[in-house]
């Protein structure tokens, strides 16, 4: 299982856990919540290493400034996930997250975690451009999918496709609208 399936998964059970909304010490519960899922997870196919959650990061970076992230794990490369326990999320976040990642000599991959029910175009644009993943209830993601379809179908075939331009510079407005026709076959062939 990848990382991007386990915390889209992981948004599920945190319903469970009726936080409320508001208050810092939830969005402290949902960061440590997802730390859980990842350890008890993945951990066991001993390939991963998850940091402990609020972990600063103490590899080089143009500034001189370490800086801290809700989970760090490391797998073949170092992966920063932001974790956003909100009822709106803005492009504000986003670029404050952009900011700490790209001030590394060598950037962590970026996974964006948001239990916002609806993310605008807007996010998604500026998520795609910079290569980082948005994990939410509203779009799963493409590696979750392609994990759940059946394997040599047209639809299986275009996931691949769509997860290939989605690691490469190509035009975000294209891309979500391709992400978002992927996931409504997805829905339609009752894959969810």
């Amino acid at each position: 299982m990848t990382i991007e399936t386990v915390l889209f998964q992981a948004l599920e059970y945190v319903k469970a856990l009726e936080l409320p909304s508001g208050i810092p010490s939830s969005g402290k519960k949902f960061e440590d919540f997802m730390v859980q899922q990842l350890h008890q997870t993945l951990r066991q196919e001993g390939t991963l290493q998850v940091f402990p959650p609020r972990y600063t990061l103490r590899e080089v970076t143009y500034s001189g400034v370490f800086h801290q992230f809700d989970i760090i794990v490391r797998q073949s490369q170092l992966i920063a996930i932001e974790c956003k326990f909100r009822k709106t999320t803005n492009i504000g976040e986003l670029f404050a997250f952009v900011g700490k990642r790209i001030d590394y000599r060598e950037p962590p991959r970026g996974i964006f975690v948001a239990t916002t029910e609806n993310i605008n175009s807007d996010v998604f644009y500026y998520a795609i451009a910079h290569r980082i993943l948005i994990v939410c209830s509203s779009l799963p993601p493409v590696e979750y999918m392609i994990q759940r379809v059946k394997k040599d179908t047209d639809l299986a075939r275009r996931l691949a496709g769509l997860q290939t331009s989605l690691r490469g510079d190509n035009a975000p407005n294209r891309l979500l609208v391709e992400w978002q026709n992927a996931y409504r076959r997805f829905t339609m062939e009752g894959y969810c």
